[in-house]
């Protein structure tokens, strides 16, 4: 379980691929992406988009903790079979409990040992699935945004890229858009949090 949320950040950026698509060929003389025979291109960072972009970092973190607590139990669960383990082998050295006693003991750690190996299968698999969901969800709320911010920019695309633009051989930097879109997706997400806290106190 270690290693599952090492990738969280990866998963969301394969994710989001191309980020946006539009075939309007309205013209726009917009410093905002180059304009060529009506065809207009902009580009987003991802990886500094996921770096900073406030819910997704809110449900990145949610979901560490419940990786951490998971991984809590299961560690104390592991550590207490351990300790009657060698409880029992220690009380029948020293003849303080009969083979048969001992036997019975072992028979009922191993289905709690079986009990607790299903239970870490169960952790990582509720885990990994919600780390799909949130990967959704991110992807849902950022294509919602830029349907909105297009119709005002008017692009016929709009690229998904990291900072070393490994997707793109070039690109003009007046095609990255990555800082805009921060912005007002963060704005956007204070003010359902804030939203939300209103109609809590409402209630």
């Amino acid at each position: 379980m270690n290693k599952l949320f090492q990738g969280i950040g990866v998963i969301m950026l394969l994710s989001l691929g191309l980020l946006f698509s539009n075939c309007d060929k309205d013209k726009d003389n917009d410093n905002h992406g180059i304009a060529g025979n009506s065809f207009k291109i902009a580009y987003v960072k991802t990886d500094t988009l996921a770096e900073v972009y406030e819910y997704y970092n809110d449900l990145k973190t949610s979901l560490l903790i419940e990786q951490q607590e998971a991984e809590a139990d299961l560690s104390a669960r592991y550590k207490s079979m351990q300790t009657k383990y060698l409880q029992i082998q220690r009380d029948l050295q020293d003849r303080m409990i009969t083979p048969t006693s001992a036997q019975q003991k072992q028979e009922k750690l191993a289905l709690d040992q079986q009990k607790w190996q299903q239970d870490q299968q169960r952790y990582e698999f509720e885990l990994m699935d919600k780390n799909q969901k949130m990967t959704l969800e991110i992807y849902d709320s950022i294509q919602n945004y830029l349907k909105i911010y297009n119709k005002k920019y008017k692009f016929n695309m709009i690229m998904a890229t990291d900072t070393l633009g490994s997707n793109l051989l070039y690109a003009d930097k007046n095609l990255d858009i990555t800082e805009d879109v921060i912005k007002a997706l963060n704005k956007r997400y204070r003010e359902a949090l804030g939203n939300q806290e209103g109609e809590e106190d409402t209630e």
